[in-house]
C-alpha cells in the first residue's frame, strides 16, 4: 500500500509540474535583451493571453543550463557562437534559426561627471579601471576584446578590465561609479539616463554583433507563434527604441577571436 500510494503520490507531482510547464512559454534570453524581449513578452501576453516567462543570464550560461536540460523552448543569444554550440549538440531546431536583432559596441561613462571630453577615446582606458563583460565566455566581452586588439590595445589596457559575468552588470558598475566606464552595447546604455556614450567602436572592428534565436528541441506551438511574433516585430523595428537595429539580411557569423 504504501509504494502504490508513493508511486501515485509521484504521478500527481509530475502531473501538476507538466501542467504548470504547459501555462507558460520559457524563453532563455541574453541579458542585454531584457527590457526589449520582455517588452515583446508582455504585448505577446497582452494580444494572446499566452504568458512568456524570460529568463535572462549571459548567452554562454544559458546554452549551458539548455545542454544540462533546463526546460526552456526558445534561446535568444547575444552570440551566434553560442547558438552553435548548440545546434552541434542537436539541441535547438535548426530550420527555426533567425537573426533577431543586431547592435553595436559603445563605451559608456557617468553623465555630467566632468569625463566624457578627457576620456572620449579608447587609449584613455590604460590610465583607469573600467568594466566590460568576462571575454571567456560573455558576448559582450569578447566583441570588446576584439575591438581593442584590432586596435593594438588589448594588451596595454587588459589589466584594467574588471570582467562582468554579463554585460549588464558591466553597465551597473559604471552607473555606481565603481569603475570610471565600461565597453557595453548602445542597447544597453540607450536604457541608463544617467550614463552617456563617449566612443562608438568601428564597426570594422569586430564581427558584426548579431542576436540569434531559435526554438529548442521539443519546442511547442505555443513557442513557436511567440517566435513568429517575435520576428515580425523586430522587423517591423520594435526593437530599436531599445537601442538594437533591425535584423540584417545575412547569415549569422561565428565569433573567431583567435
Amino acid at each position: 500500500m504504501h509504494l502504490r500510494s508513493a508511486v501515485l503520490f509521484l504521478a500527481v507531482v509530475l502531473s501538476s509540474f507538466s501542467a504548470a510547464a504547459s501555462d507558460r512559454i520559457l524563453v532563455f534570453a541574453a541579458a542585454s535583451m531584457k527590457d526589449a524581449v520582455e517588452a515583446l513578452a508582455d504585448k505577446y501576453h497582452d494580444q494572446t493571453g499566452e504568458r512568456v516567462v524570460v529568463s535572462l543570464a549571459s548567452s554562454g550560461t544559458l546554452a549551458r543550463q539548455i545542454e544540462a536540460g533546463a526546460p526552456a523552448e526558445m534561446f535568444l543569444s547575444a552570440s551566434p557562437d553560442w547558438m552553435d554550440y548548440l545546434a552541434a549538440r542537436d539541441l535547438i531546431d535548426r530550420e527555426s534559426r533567425a537573426v533577431a536583432a543586431g547592435n553595436s559596441l559603445v563605451i559608456v561613462q557617468k553623465a555630467g561627471d566632468g569625463q566624457a571630453t578627457s576620456k572620449a577615446m579608447p587609449d584613455t582606458l590604460q590610465a583607469d579601471r573600467f568594466a566590460m563583460g568576462d571575454p571567456n565566455h560573455v558576448p559582450a566581452g569578447i566583441y570588446a576584446r576584439q575591438a581593442l586588439r584590432s586596435m593594438g590595445m588589448w594588451d596595454d589596457v587588459k589589466e584594467n578590465a574588471a570582467f562582468g559575468e554579463n554585460v549588464r552588470v558591466a553597465l551597473a558598475m559604471a552607473a555606481r561609479g565603481d569603475v570610471s566606464g565600461a565597453i557595453v552595447y548602445r542597447s544597453d546604455a540607450a536604457m541608463q539616463n544617467e550614463l552617456a556614450i563617449v566612443f562608438a567602436f568601428p564597426p570594422t572592428s569586430h564581427l558584426p554583433i548579431r542576436y540569434p534565436v531559435a526554438l529548442t528541441k521539443g519546442a511547442g506551438d505555443d513557442a513557436r507563434s511567440f517566435l513568429s511574433f517575435l520576428l515580425e516585430e523586430a522587423r517591423a523595428g520594435a526593437l530599436t527604441p531599445f537601442g538594437f537595429t533591425v535584423p540584417p539580411n545575412e547569415t549569422d557569423n561565428v565569433i573567431d577571436d583567435g
